[in-house]
């Protein structure tokens, strides 16, 4: 049996953060991205890194094809941006 204090517990943890203008969201909230699902915002910076090193490696071996693919044919990268810019205060 689950008691009142675990239940509400799990609801604080799973509370999605909405952005905020002019208020930066912390680190460690989770938030949504749109057509992807949810994640924490550090998550999410690394997730960005993690693909723009992709796209790095692309470049530098002349493989714009591949870049293309991972910039535009995928749009996590997009909403992952768009996320990020949302939740930075700005």
């Amino acid at each position: 049996m689950i008691s009142l204090k675990s239940l509400a517990k799990y609801v604080r943890e799973a509370k999605l953060t909405s952005p905020k203008k002019g208020k930066e969201t912390p680190l460690d909230a989770k938030v949504q991205i749109p057509s992807f699902g949810v994640m924490t915002r550090k998550q999410m910076q690394g997730s960005i890194q993690r693909y723009v090193a992709e796209v790095s490696k692309y470049v530098k071996n002349a493989d714009a094809e591949s870049a293309y693919k991972a910039l535009y044919k995928r749009g996590v990268l997009k909403a992952f941006l768009e996320t990020e810019i949302k939740h930075s205060g700005k």
